[in-house]
């Protein structure tokens, strides 16, 4: 069934389905981030080293980004609800056998289970908003979503660094709890939207309707930079700042790191509201002068000693970019509104996954200085990708 209604002037009325979403979109994150801060207690509890605890980010985003591509797809066929339902169980699952892993391989095998889970959450909660709310204050809703997924970024491993000096399993215990909590939520929210076309052929169509938008492939694509710049800038400037001769202690460099996700915390109001005043694109635009400016400032030889300045505008600049991007992306089929989310949130995701190995080599050859050069570059890139986005005959007003 079609939703019944859009939110209006305050979006009172949907506070229930605007809270579920928010809640889907900051499990996933928070989950994925929250094992970083465990890295220490966990290489001691399984006697392994961290080329192998650092498995368990990898084994959890690579089935969080690959099944983004169809789960938002089943929602536009089975419903929102369906799906959601489906991902918070499994993520629940998965969440509590990782508290119970007796050895290493049943942990890394959990986290498998929540990367299938969370994938089925975020997409489908981006596009349900999409459902929900109407297109004059879409702008400001999506910035809610995008200030819901940094503060699971921000706050996991602060939250996860607390649970783990009480005991290791907490952390994953309330992971459990709070996917739990969503069942209850989720069966509530009574504006889920279901299509009345054939399942498994609007799955398809859908999917294949969305690769073909350029639309969503452009801002797929603006957002897989943005992450590869974000997660290549926390990756290298993380190991060279902890090297001679700045040797920063690692409590140092983790508050630096939360600077940009509690920054991106603050943009999100400011970025949704520019979104819907100023304009799609033209938000877009501000978002990625910001991130140039960041990079600029990371060329500079007293780069360390502006650190905290660069991180808090590579929060801010990216929230400001993903915001407006993820507002085009649900919107530019409404049909078809979770099969767009979907391709937008893997070729986004995958840009979180490959940012390091992309950036390895200009840090391998110049260091600090040659990732700031390589990040210029692809901000310039995306710039000219959003420019030619103008040009395009869309069957949407940007």
């Amino acid at each position: 069934m079609q939703p019944s209604s859009r939110c209006g002037d305050s979006c009172g009325g949907k506070w229930l389905p605007l809270t579920t979403a928010y809640l889907c979109a900051f499990i996933g994150p928070f989950g994925g981030n929250m094992i970083i801060s465990m890295f220490p207690v966990l290489e001691e509890l399984f006697n392994v080293d961290v080329a192998v605890i650092s498995l368990t980010i990898t084994l959890f985003m690579i089935p969080f980004s690959l099944f983004h591509v169809v789960t938002g797809a089943m929602s536009d066929a089975y419903g929102r609800a369906k799906v959601m339902l489906l991902g918070s169980s499994i993520y629940c699952m998965g969440s509590f056998l990782a508290s119970a892993s007796p050895v290493i391989e049943v942990l890394l095998a959990s986290r498998v289970i929540q990367g299938v889970g969370g994938s089925m959450l975020l997409p489908v909660a981006m596009a349900l908003i999409g459902d929900i709310v109407e297109p004059r204050r879409l702008g400001r809703a999506m910035g809610g979503f995008s200030m819901a997924v940094t503060a699971g970024v921000a706050l996991g491993p602060l939250v996860g660094g607390y649970m783990a000096s009480i005991h290791w399993a907490y952390a994953f215990i309330l992971l459990g709890l709070m996917a739990l909590l969503l069942i209850p939520l989720i069966l509530a929210v009574e504006v889920f939207k279901r299509s009345s076309t054939p399942r498994a052929f609007t799955v398809w169509r859908g999917f294949f309707k969305a690769l073909r938008n350029k639309v969503v492939l452009t801002s797929g694509a603006i957002g897989f930079l943005a992450f590869v710049v974000r997660m290549g800038v926390y990756t290298y400037v993380t190991d060279a700042l902890g090297k001679p001769p700045h040797e920063w202690s690692t409590d140092h460099i983790g508050l630096l790191l939360s600077l940009a996700g509690f920054a991106g915390l603050g943009a999100g109001l400011l970025a949704g509201y520019l979104t819907d005043k100023l304009g799609r694109l033209q938000t877009a635009f501000v978002g990625l002068a910001m991130l140039f400016t960041t990079f600029a400032m990371l060329v500079l030889p007293s780069w360390p000693l502006l650190m905290p300045v660069i991180m808090v505008m590579l929060g801010f600049g990216g929230t400001t970019t993903f915001t407006p991007l993820s507002t085009l992306a649900v919107e530019v089929e409404p049909q078809f509104r979770g099969a767009a989310s979907s391709v937008y949130g893997f070729l986004r995701f995958m840009g979180y996954a490959l940012g390091p190995p992309i950036l390895l080599a200009p840090y391998a050859y110049l260091g600090v200085g040659g990732v700031a050069f390589a990040c210029m570059a692809l901000v310039a890139a995306s710039t000219l990708a959003l420019a030619l986005m103008r040009r395009l005959a869309l069957r949407l007003t940007l």
